[in-house]
This record gives C-alpha cells, sequence and structure tokens, in this order.
C-alpha cells in the first residue's frame, strides 16, 4: 500500500533492501546501525526428523535454532501499521497487525512483534500485552519486552520546583534585572530553588536587593530552597565585624541573618542577631516559628538531593518528550536546536511516542541538510512504530537509528 515510498527498479528489485558496502557508497551513506536488544531478528525453528510428531507440534526439547537476519524490509502491514500510527490511528495498526499475526509468527520476524507491543502500550492494554508475551516467549524462548509504567507529566511538573541561578556578579550593574527575573519566577512557582553557588562578587546594593526579594519562608509564599548557601556565606562572613558600626555593612548583617533563617539554622541565626543588634544597637531580628531547625548535615543532606534533582530536570531539558506533529512543532524545533552546531549529536528518542507524516517529511529535510553538512546525528531508543516510519520514508538511510532498549 505505501510501497510508493521506495524507488523499484524495472526489474521490481527494491534497492532499498541492498544494504552492501557497494549500495551505501552509490548512496554516498554510511552503514546504519540499528540496536538489537532482543537478540536477532529473526529466529527459524527447525526440527530433526524425530522431533516432528504425527500432529505436527514441535518438540522444542528437540528444537534447534538458526539465526537469519530480516533485512531491511518491512512487510507491507509493517508499513501500513507504521502510517496508521503516524496518522494517529492507533486502533487500525493494530488491527492490521492482529489480522497478520499467523504469518509473521509462521516466520519468526521481530518487527511486527515490538510494533504491537508498542501499540499496547501505548493503548495502556496490559492484558493484550501480557498475552502476546507469552506468545513471544514461545516463537523465541527469551523474554519479551518489559512493561513500560507511564510518567505522569502533568503531575510531575506540578511536584517540580522551579530553579533559578543568580549569576557571579550581582552588583549595581546588574542586581534590578537579576531581582526582577527571581520575583518573576518565584510568583509563577512559589516552591523554588535558588542557586548562589556561582555568586563570586556581591556589593552592598546587591546584598540589600537580596535581602527584599528574600522572604521569610510562609505558607502563602511557599517554600525557597538554597543550593550553594555555604559559598555566599563564606564571601559574605569577611565584609563584617562586630562592632563596627558602619550603615553600609549592614545589608551584608541582614542578608547573613536572613540565609540561616532560610536554611534552618536557628542556633547560628540568634547568634548573628544578638551580634547585628550589639553592633547597631537595635532590636534583634526574630526567629520564624515555622520554621523548622536543621542541623548542618540535614541541609547538606537536602541540598545534595535537590542539586541532583535539577541536574535530573537538565538532563531532560535536554530530552525530547511526547509527539512530533505539525500543530506541535515545539520537539522538531528543539530537535534542530540540539543538533545546532555540532557534528556529532545522539538524541534519545526514548520518549517520543509518535511522529505523524507532515513532521516525519520535515525531519527528512533536515536530516539531508544533516548529511550534505558531514554531520553524523544518531538516534537512540527509538519506538519500533515510529522507526518504522523512519525506514519507510529513507530517513534510517542517512541517520544512525537505534531501536529501543
Amino acid at each position: 500500500m505505501f510501497s510508493f515510498f521506495r524507488k523499484k527498479d524495472q526489474d521490481g528489485n527494491d534497492p532499498s533492501t541492498q544494504s552492501g558496502p557497494a549500495t551505501q557508497a552509490a548512496r554516498g551513506e554510511g552503514a546504519v546501525t540499528q540496536s538489537k536488544p532482543f537478540g536477532p531478528e529473526t529466529v527459524m525453528p527447525t526440527a530433526e526428523p524425530d522431533a516432528v510428531q504425527e500432529s505436527h507440534q514441535y518438540d522444542l526439547s528437540k528444537m534447534q535454532i538458526e539465526v537469519e537476519s530480516s533485512g531491511n524490509t518491512l512487510s507491507p502491514a509493517e508499513e501500513q501499521a507504521a502510517m496508521l500510527h503516524a496518522n494517529n490511528q492507533a486502533l487500525a495498526a493494530i488491527s492490521i497487525l492482529e489480522d497478520e499475526k499467523a504469518e509473521f509468527v509462521t516466520k519468526r520476524k521481530l518487527e511486527p512483534w515490538l510494533m504491537l507491543f508498542e501499540l499496547y502500550q501505548q493503548q495502556q492494554n496490559r492484558e493484550a500485552y501480557d498475552a502476546l508475551g507469552l506468545e513471544f516467549v514461545v516463537a523465541f524462548e527469551k523474554t519479551p519486552p518489559i512493561w513500560r509504567n507511564q510518567i505522569n507529566q502533568n503531575q510531575q511538573a506540578n511536584n517540580a520546583s522551579a530553579y533559578h541561578a543568580f549569576p557571579a556578579k550581582l552588583t549595581i550593574e546588574n542586581i534590578e534585572k537579576e531581582a526582577q527575573q527571581f520575583l518573576a519566577i518565584r510568583q509563577k512557582n512559589p516552591n523554588l530553588r535558588v542557586d548562589f553557588s556561582k555568586i563570586k562578587k556581591i556589593d552592598v546594593l546587591g546584598a540589600a536587593e537580596l535581602v527584599a526579594v528574600l522572604p521569610r519562608r510562609s505558607k502563602q509564599q511557599g517554600q525557597l530552597q538554597i543550593l550553594g548557601s555555604q559559598g555566599l556565606i563564606d564571601l559574605i562572613s569577611p565584609q563584617i565585624e562586630v562592632g563596627r558600626r558602619i550603615p553600609a555593612e549592614a545589608p551584608f548583617w541582614l542578608l547573613l541573618i536572613e540565609i540561616h533563617q532560610i536554611l534552618g539554622l536557628q542556633e547560628e541565626f540568634e547568634n548573628l542577631a544578638v551580634d547585628y543588634a550589639i553592633t547597631f544597637e537595635v532590636s534583634p531580628p526574630s526567629w520564624d516559628p515555622l520554621q523548622a531547625p536543621k542541623t548542618s548535615s540535614q541541609i547538606a543532606e537536602d541540598e545534595a538531593k535537590a542539586r541532583a534533582q535539577v541536574e535530573q530536570e537538565a538532563d531532560e531539558q535536554a530530552q525530547l518528550i511526547g509527539i512530533i506533529t505539525a500543530d506541535q512543532p515545539q520537539l522538531l524545533e528543539k530537535m534542530n536546536s540540539l543538533v545546532g552546531n555540532e557534528n556529532n549529536v545522539t538524541l534519545d528518542f526514548s520518549r517520543v511516542d509518535r511522529i505523524d507524516f507532515e513532521s516525519a517529511g520535515q525531519i527528512l529535510n533536515l536530516a539531508m541538510g544533516w548529511l550534505q553538512q558531514g554531520k553524523k546525528i544518531r538516534l537512540i531508543n527509538v519506538n519500533e512504530l515510529v522507526l518504522g516510519l523512519l525506514r519507510v520514508m529513507g530517513i534510517a538511510d542517512m541517520l544512525q537509528v537505534e531501536r529501543r532498549k
């Protein structure tokens, strides 16, 4: 049905199925790699004469396994299933493959099995998935693909904390802009991680602005967590001295006191507050009863966990997550931006569920451009239906594509 995507020669042979060096050289392309996490693509059972019973049932204990490659050819049913999935017609794709199940079970061809597993997974049909898994074990004598627990993206987004890192300098030149950015982020998400680890220089105005935008934790304001606190404390502490009443130093005092308040270091907070009161002959700041006291070790442990989560979220920002369609071109734009000016790029498709036909055409154009520029682009963890579409479109001939592990 979709054979028009491949050019055929006059005698009916399909050049796209010839993957030898001569063919690749003629195309001007390198070898395309497709990982095989479940073993050989085709497993053909060969029964010895005495293993075939009159009922034509196989005796698995006497069966030998021969390994053959299924090549680069997709069957018409596989092509049609890939295209139907691209068109968001998953149930129709399932119907096509189920109608062909008897044939591909006999041929022991891996691709349609993996397509059906992926379709059942995306449809959240665990019963059909497990039933197919039992058939897979009988056919291939190996473990089937593992069911993936779905990630609730909305819940994950709601539970995540926002993150803001201040730059190396907080001085009169940039503090107003930085303070406004911080307040804008906190207004959208009151649960905020603020990172001070990059700060190397801070002046009086910078300290004063931080005091103004770092209000104490309250139920209305949400939770503020500081990362890189010790570095900022070490930077500010030499700027103050007990008994030295210099008004310009007051912001440094107040910032130190506020940091200890947010961290939950009550004893250190109270000592600083008393020293501040003695130095400037004012009443000392009071400890916020809403803030639970913590030890230094607790703070270090919390910061380490937060830092790991921030790094994980940064990694996810570099991932492609969702579906790539004409109506939602953000992932296609992100894919192009991730490649950027780099010559060797690996794009993780493990969380790309579907690509529609129009977007696949745009990816084809991108791939041609990358190939002309000498870029080596590797797509990893591609699900079988997306992989089928990339093969039908010829994209897998231009990029290094590896199926999902």
